[in-house]
C-alpha cells in the first residue's frame, strides 16, 4: 500500500494544516539547504524505490500516492553518508520496496523533493537523517550515554563534533552587483558541490561536520571532514609572507588572545561566498574566533567577513561544535551528482 503525503504543524503532531502539496517537475539533487523551505515540515509515507548512499548527500526515491489516488515519485535528500552513519543509519538499514515514513522540508521551487530529517523504518525504528539538531517525531529518542573526559580541559586540540548550524548575526546587506549575481544564480545547476568542487573560505568552515585541530608548533593543522579539507594556520608570521599565491582556502594567520584562537584569512581564490551564489572578490577578508567553553565541552565560532565589492558593512556568522569523546574524522569521498539507480 502506498500512502499519501500531508502537511503537519510542528514535530510530534499529526494535524493536517493544508491540502496535498501540489508539486511538479523532475527531481534534481543539490548540496545545501538553499532550495528547501526550512520553515515547513511535510510527512510522506510510501515505498522506497531507489537508493544512493553517498557523499555529499544520501538520496532516496519514494513512491507516494496522492489524494487523487495517483502515484507520484518523490526525491528525498538527507545529510552525507558519514553523517547518517553517526546517527546509526546505514545503507543496509533500508530495503528497496520497504514502506517507510519520512519527514522533512519541502522544495521551495515547486518540485517533488524533500530535505529529509527523520525516517521511520518498517521495523518501527526511527532515525535522524541529519546531524543538525532535530526533534524525534514518531518515537522517543534513544537513551544516550554521556561520556565524560576532563583531561583535555579547555584545549582546542581534539576532534569537535557538530553542534549548531551557522547563522547570520543579522541579515547580510549586498551591493547591487552582488544582489544581481545572487538573483541569477541557480543552485540546482550551478552549485560547485554538484560536481564535487569543494568550497573556499568562509563556506568551508560553515558545515555540519566534525573538525580537528592539531598542534604542529609553528602551524595549527585544521582538518575538516567535509571534502577532507585541511587548513594550515600560520602561528608565527606577523603578516602574509611574500610571494604567497591565492588559494581556495586562502592564507591563514593565527594568534592567541587568552584562550581564544583568532585567525585572519585573506588571499582566497574562490568565486562564491556561499551556496546561494553570493560572489566573493579578491578583497575578501575573514576574521575567525574559536573559543572553548570553561567546561571544555563546547567550541563557539564566529567569523566576520568583509568584502567591499559584494558586502555592505560586516557580515557575521556564528556556529558551534561540541566535544563528543570517540568521534573521528571519516573519509569523505564525494561523488558527483548523477541520476539515481536502484540497489
Amino acid at each position: 500500500m502506498i500512502a499519501s503525503a500531508c502537511f503537519v504543524k510542528v514535530p510530534r503532531t499529526w494535524v493536517i494544516v493544508g491540502l496535498l502539496l501540489a508539486l511538479s517537475g523532475s527531481a534534481t539533487a543539490h548540496h545545501s539547504i538553499v532550495p528547501f523551505d526550512t520553515g515547513t515540515f511535510v510527512e510522506l509515507e510510501g515505498e522506497i524505490s531507489e537508493v544512493s548512499w553517498r557523499n555529499p548527500h544520501v538520496r532516496l526515491k519514494m513512491l507516494v500516492q496522492n489524494q487523487a489516488g495517483e502515484t507520484e515519485e518523490w526525491e528525498l535528500e538527507g545529510d552525507s553518508a558519514n553523517a547518517t552513519i553517526r546517527q546509526g543509519l546505514t545503507r543496509d538499514s533500508i530495503s528497496l520496496g520497504e514502506r517507510v515514513r519520512i519527514a522533512g522540508n519541502p522544495s521551495n521551487r515547486g518540485r517533488r523533493e524533500l530535505l529529509a530529517t527523520n525516517i521511520l523504518l518498517a521495523s518501527g525504528v526511527e532515525h535522524l537523517m541529519t546531524e543538525r539538531p532535530r526533534p524525534w517525531r514518531w518515537t522517543e529518542p534513544p537513551a544516550v550515554s554521556v561520556l565524560t573526559d576532563t583531561s583535555l580541559g579547555r584545549s582546542i586540540f581534539r576532534v569537535w563534533s557538530f553542534a549548531e548550524a551557522h547563522r547570520p548575526r543579522q541579515p547580510f546587506v549586498y551591493t547591487r552587483a552582488a544582489q544581481v549575481a545572487r538573483n541569477t544564480f541557480d543552485p540546482l545547476t550551478e552549485m560547485p558541490a554538484l560536481q564535487c568542487i569543494a568550497p573556499g573560505m568562509p563556506n568551508a568552515m560553515l558545515n555540519p561536520y566534525p573538525i580537528e585541530f592539531i598542534d604542529e608548533g609553528e602551524h595549527i593543522r585544521l582538518r575538516i571532514e567535509q571534502w577532507e579539507a585541511v587548513r594550515l594556520i600560520d602561528m608565527v608570521s606577523q603578516e602574509i609572507p611574500v610571494n604567497v599565491s591565492p588559494g581556495r582556502l586562502g592564507y591563514a594567520l593565527g594568534h592567541w588572545e587568552g584562550d581564544t584562537l583568532v585567525v585572519e584569512t585573506t588571499q582566497v581564490d574562490f568565486p562564491y561566498l556561499d551556496d546561494a551564489g553570493t560572489p566573493l572578490s579578491e578583497e575578501a577578508r575573514m576574521v575567525e574566533q574559536f573559543s572553548v567553553s570553561a567546561d571544555g565541552n563546547r567550541l563557539d565560532y564566529e567569523v566576520v567577513i568583509t568584502d567591499p565589492p559584494n558586502l555592505l558593512g560586516l557580515a557575521i556568522e556564528d556556529a558551534a561544535w561540541q566535544w563528543v569523546p570517540g568521534t573521528e574524522i571519516r573519509p569523505y569521498q564525494c561523488e558527483p551528482e548523477v541520476e539515481l539507480s536502484g540497489g
